[in-house]
């Protein structure tokens, strides 16, 4: 068995702005396990813990999904925190632009996975990068406010042309994210 996920990764520039607002979010706030950002993604689909023969049907079912989708832009924007950000239990970074290809890609994976026999995502998706985890569950009166005081900028726009498929082994010091396969936006 292994532990999977479907994933958009990010361009080196991205990563660099989300870098500078995680440095500028942390100092001072207890309780926050802050990702590495050179790891960070964007997930479509969590699969979970999956068996080695399941990986060849993700594959088949993803390609098949990839010749559909045309490849997309995105761009960073704001940063929040889910429930809400006076407590928060994840930090996020927002983003914005093909917001719609991005939502289609995602329920046709859905799709896809489902009839493979892996499990719809019950919660809806609201497209975002989780820049860090909130362990306590507390209030934190100083992330709340560079949370509610944050200026809302854009990044540069990057191009999405690629959906990998990441195992994902868990480590005392953190995930680490491995490759599996890759698959190229071709729609039109």
């Amino acid at each position: 068995m292994l532990r999977a996920f479907l994933a958009i990764d990010l361009p080196t520039a991205a990563k660099e702005r989300l870098a500078a607002q995680v440095r500028k979010l942390s100092p001072g706030t207890c309780g926050i396990k802050w990702v590495d950002t050179r790891q960070i993604h964007l997930t479509v689909k969590f699969l979970g813990s999956i068996s080695t023969e399941l990986v060849d049907k993700i594959n088949e079912s993803t390609k098949k999904v990839t010749l559909r989708i045309r490849p997309f832009t995105l761009i960073l924007k704001g940063v929040g925190g889910f429930p809400h950000i006076r407590r928060p239990r994840i930090i996020w970074a927002g983003l914005s632009h093909d917001l719609e290809t991005l939502r289609k890609l995602v329920e046709e994976l859905e799709i896809a996975c489902e009839q493979i026999g892996i499990a719809r995502e019950d919660r809806s998706f609201h497209p975002h990068l989780t820049l860090g985890r909130n362990k306590t569950n507390q209030p934190n009166a100083v992330l709340f406010q560079r949370l509610s005081g944050w200026v809302e900028e854009e990044s540069e726009p990057f191009k999405v042309e690629e959906i990998i498929l990441y195992k994902s082994d868990l480590k005392p010091f953190g995930p680490v994210y491995s490759k599996i396969s890759s698959f190229q936006l071709k729609g039109e």
